[in-house]
């Protein structure tokens, strides 16, 4: 059910509506769709979804029919895949679907549910050192390739069936010339101009972040505001780190001090 911001419901017209608590918002209700051959739903995000098919894979699709930008994404998705190939850090790409493109199931979910599922302190020190190198692996090997990801968190990282890494969603990713025009959430935000193209090093600001996910199980700050984390990050402030596995190694991700995804991996190598 779509909301307003008070959380009264949007009418189910299909129409764009403005909320009343923010005239600058305007929020229009989208009918649930599932193309042929979905059994289940598996997840959504604000432009696509993932359903499962009766094969075992996954179909991933647009949310609205009606956004030319979502089949954008879905394409620019498809190009960055093909150009990454197969590589065992990466979510395996199967290939073109009539309605969007198909990917192996990751059968353990993602970093985030499974540690949700299974509680930080559960998650032996030594599983999360492997996470922590494997994600290290992967966004050495997609900037390798040209690809800055945009969007590094917790959901990106999947877990398959032996509880390996594999990085997923390009589809805001950036490509040379193909842009998805995808921004890292407010934790995983390196300060800049929100105008500014991502890079490289807005990446690695970003898995800063992952690995403090990784070793603590909660997102920096998670008892501050948006707004105050901001402040904080602009200010070079961060969390408390002394102590923690890799504690300085997330700390010179946030600070700028690597030049490179192959850094940060080195760096991690030497610790473990």
């Amino acid at each position: 059910m779509a909301t307003y911001t008070d959380g009264t419901p949007v009418p189910e017209d299909g129409k764009y509506h403005i909320d009343p608590a923010n005239p600058m918002v305007k929020i229009r209700y989208i009918e649930p769709w599932y193309p042929p051959g979905v059994t289940e739903f598996l997840s959504g995000g604000n432009t696509a979804r993932l359903g499962l098919l009766q094969n075992g894979t996954v179909l991933k699709y647009v949310r609205d029919r009606e956004d030319p930008n979502a089949f954008r994404s879905l394409d620019i998705e498809h190009s960055i895949l093909s150009a990454l190939g197969q590589h065992e850090r990466i979510v395996k790409y199967l290939g073109k679907h009539e309605h969007g493109i198909l990917l192996q199931q990751a059968l353990n979910g993602d970093i985030r549910s499974y540690m949700l599922k299974h509680k930080h302190d559960n998650i032996s020190v030594q599983l999360r050192q492997k996470w922590t190198t494997q994600a290290a692996e992967a966004l050495v090997y997609i900037h390798l390739k040209g690809i800055v990801h945009c969007d590094l968190h917790p959901n990106n990282f999947l877990l398959d069936e032996k509880l390996d890494i594999q990085l997923c969603d390009f589809a805001g990713s950036l490509f040379g010339r193909l842009d998805g025009g995808a921004m890292e959430s407010t934790r995983f935000f390196l300060p800049r101009n929100w105008q500014d193209i991502p890079n490289v090093k807005s990446d690695l600001f970003a898995f800063g972040s992952v690995m403090y996910y990784i070793m603590t199980g909660c997102e920096p700050y998670m008892d501050l505001s948006d707004d105050e984390v901001t402040k904080k990050y602009e200010l070079q402030v961060f969390p408390d780190v002394e102590g923690l596995k890799f504690g300085n190694i997330i700390k010179g991700c946030w600070q700028g001090d690597f030049r490179s995804a192959k850094d940060v991996l080195k760096a991690i190598e030497t610790k473990t």
